[in-house]
């Protein structure tokens, strides 16, 4: 009934209604702004600069009745908000998806694959991505040593964007620093943070500590080790850093919102 990209615009919408408390809730509006083609959604749980999104397809959802316009106001701008049918039909989608552990996965995979991800963090994915396609092409030790480089420097280009973003003082010029970087970045961002948040973010960091330290096991070879390196310890090193580099990218952009 819908093309994947029209999907994953409802998929966004939906989670994007659904990450608010419930009296929280409101309309999501589309303005007609000048820039780059598409029409820009405005909504406090769509981070702003978020890529623009072609109106046919809003048009589309909104003629299968999974959205419904509400009003234009003076200005040309739209307000819609989502119906049940469009609850129903994202839960047919992610159902779709496949079993709960697939579905979570696909989840991390487009939401680094994303537009957004992808302009917020050009070398960060161009890296991870390069690691990611080299585990379908042979189990070397050649080949799996590379992947740890390319993960090292994936992890090395996001904790840059998010010092260049956030420009926190004190904060170490060593890209291979990334735990210290990191760590700069989210004490600038922590000063309104919740207890039960604070140490979600606690946790985060040491889990990319750990993700960084099995990236350099993988570019050494597990030297220090003495143990084999397998095909499988590159699937783990690149598939957990798409899902700490996701975590941080998403809470640390939820608390920018907040502030």
């Amino acid at each position: 009934m819908l093309e994947r990209a029209q999907e994953k615009i409802l998929i966004q919408l939906v989670e994007a209604e659904r990450s608010l408390p419930r009296n929280e809730r409101q309309y999501f509006y589309v303005a007609h702004t000048v820039g780059p083609l598409g029409v820009e959604l405005i909504h406090p749980a769509i981070p702003r600069q978020s890529p623009r999104i072609f109106e046919g397809d809003l048009r589309t959802l909104e003629s299968y009745g999974l959205i419904s316009i509400v009003s234009y106001d003076r200005n040309g701008i739209e307000s819609f908000y989502i119906t049940n049918d469009g609850f129903r039909m994202y839960d047919q989608i992610m159902k779709k998806l496949g079993q709960p552990t697939e579905r979570v996965q696909m989840i991390i995979r487009e939401h680094l694959e994303s537009d957004g991800f992808r302009a917020s963090y050009p070398n960060a994915y161009a890296k991870w991505a390069q690691a990611e396609n080299l585990l379908w092409t042979d189990d070397s030790v050649s080949v799996l040593t590379t992947v740890g480089h390319l993960i090292r420097e994936a992890m090395q280009e996001f904790a840059e964007t998010l010092v260049k973003r956030y420009n926190p003082q004190e904060c170490t010029s060593d890209k291979s620093k990334t735990v210290a970087r990191i760590r700069a970045a989210m004490n600038f961002l922590v000063q309104e943070c919740g207890e039960t948040e604070r140490a979600f973010l606690d946790a985060l960091l040491v889990y990319w500590g750990t993700v960084s330290d099995l990236a350099q096991r993988q570019e050494h070879g597990a030297q220090k080790e003495g143990e084999p390196l397998l095909w499988l310890d590159a699937r783990r090193v690149v598939f957990q850093t798409a899902v700490v580099m996701f975590e941080i990218d998403n809470t640390l952009s939820k608390l920018r919102k907040n502030q």
